[in-house]
């Protein structure tokens, strides 16, 4: 919620607590605002999507207006997703065998990929691919760049950050995530991990070559 008035804060975390909505006179009453006040940051945050609202209609009179939180006002509420994601990662390699959770990983690759096929098949070269591959990466956490373009010399990946470091330093299995997802989104390609932050390198290096070269 960085760049947001204080009061703004305030419309968001009292809808977080009024799962049924908020009139605007409920919200005059809880900043101790005026109505036009309300009214200007109501704009704000429905302009940023945060907020959304629903009219009912009472026995008399005009409906009434409330405002609720949207699925985007919800996401702008801190979240512990990775310090959660790797508990959850760390429970499953100590619990199941390394087969089955070689098997998840490449599970959670597909599903990742699946919802981001789109972005690669609308690429017209094999650099653009590349590139977006590198921004899809980007976006998962890795700070990623992209060092080498020619599939012929081997495409060169390198990512700075392992998003599940401490994890997979004891469960190197778990990396394979990273090269089935890098896999499936250049459409098969190969793609070997050449050095690895879990094992103690300075960076992920992940070489992707055209089918066929070694």
């Amino acid at each position: 919620m960085n760049g947001l008035h204080s009061n703004q804060k305030r419309i968001l975390e009292y809808l977080l607590d009024h799962a049924d909505g908020a009139t605007i006179e409920a919200l005059v009453t809880h900043l101790g605002v005026t109505k036009t006040a309300v009214k200007k940051h109501i704009l704000k945050i429905e302009h940023l999507g945060y907020i959304t609202y629903k009219d009912v209609s009472g026995a008399i009179g005009r409906p009434k207006r409330y405002y609720l939180l949207s699925n985007n006002g919800h996401e702008a509420f801190p979240r512990q997703y990775s310090w959660l994601s790797n508990i959850l990662l760390e429970l499953l390699a100590k619990n199941m065998g390394k087969e089955s959770v070689s098997k998840i990983m490449d599970e959670l690759a597909q599903k990742v990929f699946d919802s981001m096929q789109s972005r690669f098949t609308r690429t017209n070269s094999s650099v653009e691919l590349l590139v977006e591959i590198n921004k899809a990466l980007n976006e998962l956490g890795y700070r990623t760049s992209l060092r080498q373009k020619d599939l012929r010399k081997g495409a060169i990946l390198e990512a700075t950050n392992c998003v599940y470091h401490s994890v997979a330093k004891e469960h190197p299995v778990l990396c394979k995530f990273d090269i089935q997802f890098i896999k499936k989104a250049s459409g098969g390609l190969n793609v070997s991990l050449e050095s690895c932050i879990a094992k103690g390198d300075s960076v992920c290096r992940f070489c992707i070559r055209n089918k066929g070269l070694e």
